[in-house]
């Protein structure tokens, strides 16, 4: 028999998985956090509801699941002054999109984050909150590693070395006219500019 989906507002959501997080085992502020995480990822189109069903269900056996596991992190690493990071995630950590939106605290403060394993990457997060998922992204993580990656320069500016610079200015001084009487009186408009 199939079942109408229920459409919920993300303020509903986020109601119904700190609740059902505390039914499971969660201390409130934990519970919280995981309203809060599953607000963000549905604000993103991602599977919050199902995910939250998948580590709820570990959490109410009393195995530890992202939420715990992302709050450590995003404390510890929000106040790390180690520009890199890179180290290991627990394998077989139940619906690990769910420490998309610690993972998204993370780089506000660092830059991008990555989920990692020998494959390549399995998902990436902007400081924007952009996310990103890679050809390693599962619903059980084997051997991923958390990765901080400096923020993307900005694309608006260039940025050169001073040498470079100096040796392009030396090409370019190559096009100029050597000043004379005659450059002198023929540099500028031809006629008056009015504007």
């Amino acid at each position: 028999m199939m079942q109408t989906p229920i459409d919920m507002a993300h303020s509903e959501l986020r109601s119904l998985v700190t609740k059902a997080a505390r039914g499971a085992g969660l201390a409130w502020g934990h519970a919280e956090e995981a309203g809060w995480a599953a607000d963000w990822l549905s604000r993103r189109a991602l599977p919050a509801g199902d995910w939250a069903a998948i580590w709820l269900a570990a959490a109410a056996e009393g195995r530890p699941g992202p939420i715990d596991f992302g709050i450590a992190l995003a404390d510890r690493l929000s106040v790390s002054r180690d520009p890199h990071l890179d180290e290991p995630l627990p394998d077989d950590l139940p619906a690990p999109g769910y420490l998309l939106p610690f993972l998204h605290r993370i780089a506000l403060k660092r830059g991008a984050v990555c989920l990692t394993d020998a494959l390549g990457t399995a998902v990436r997060i902007e400081a924007g909150g952009e996310v990103a998922f890679g050809p390693s992204w599962s619903d059980r993580p084997r051997t991923w590693r958390i990765t901080t990656r400096p923020q993307a320069p900005d694309p608006s500016r260039a940025r050169l070395t001073p040498t470079l610079v100096a040796w392009l200015d030396t090409l370019a001084l190559r096009t100029t006219v050597p000043p004379s009487e005659a450059s002198r009186r023929n540099a500028g408009a031809a006629t008056p500019d009015t504007d």
